[in-house]
This record gives C-alpha cells, structure tokens and sequence, in this order.
C-alpha cells in the first residue's frame, strides 16, 4: 500500500522513481509545529529533479497553487538543503487575503529533519514546523 501512495505522487510531480533513476523524493511529516498550525502543512514533499530543479508540494500550496510548485534553491550541499517560495493572494479561512507569504524550508540531509518556516508579508506572525523526512 505504501509503494502505492510513492508510486502516485511520483506521478503526480511527473518524475520515475523506477530503479536507481536520478530523481530523489522525500516524503515529509511536520509533526512539530508552532504558532499557528493552519500555515503549516503536516506532510510535505521535496523532489529532486535530475537537473537539479526541485518541486514541491503540501496542502497549501496545493490550496493556493492548484499543483506543485518549482522552488528557488538557496543552498544544496551534502549536509542540507534549503529552499525558498513565495505564494500569493492567500485567503484565509476568515476570507482575510495576504498579498504574499514567503516559506523557508531546511533539510537537514543526514538526519532527514527538516524544518518550514512561513512568514506573511506586512504582518509580523511567524509559524513554524518541525518533523522528519524519508527519502525514496
């Protein structure tokens, strides 16, 4: 059943995860997160594309973007990885649009910990998360 839910959402980012292929998939849980849960997503997925171009996806973007979202890499070493997006006109729940919020993302590769960030723009809330991440 897992293999099943791998194989769909490396579908659905439009890479193969077949044999020892280039594109690598982290499947993430944020199962530690502070100050306001709701723009934070419990799971999140990070591919690695093999030209290096990274995606990814959780229930925000999905919510805002409608698909996965290419990211800028800011640092991409053998010890991390980090990345940045922007999504804008964000609606709340209260139907409060935010012109902008920006989300910061580190990947600890090693330990696989991962932490994510979201800060809307002309606001000072910060939420943030914590979890773990396994790689395919």
């Amino acid at each position: 059943m897992r293999f099943i839910g791998r194989a769909a959402l490396a579908a659905f980012f439009g890479v193969s995860l077949a044999g020892a292929g280039p594109a690598l998939l982290y499947d993430c849980d944020i199962t530690d997160t502070r100050r306001g849960v709701d723009w934070i997503s419990p799971k999140v997925a990070i591919v690695i594309k093999e030209d290096g171009a990274v995606v990814v996806s959780d229930a925000i973007i999905l919510l805002v973007n409608k698909a996965p979202l290419e990211v800028r890499v800011t640092r991409n070493t053998d010890q991390k990885l980090a990345l940045r997006w922007t999504l804008r006109n964000v609606e709340s729940t209260q139907n409060q649009i935010t012109p902008a919020f920006d989300y910061a993302l580190t990947l600890q590769k090693k330990t696989r910990e991962i932490s994510l960030r979201a800060r809307p723009q002309g606001y000072s809330n910060r939420f943030s998360g914590k979890g773990v991440c396994t790689v395919y």
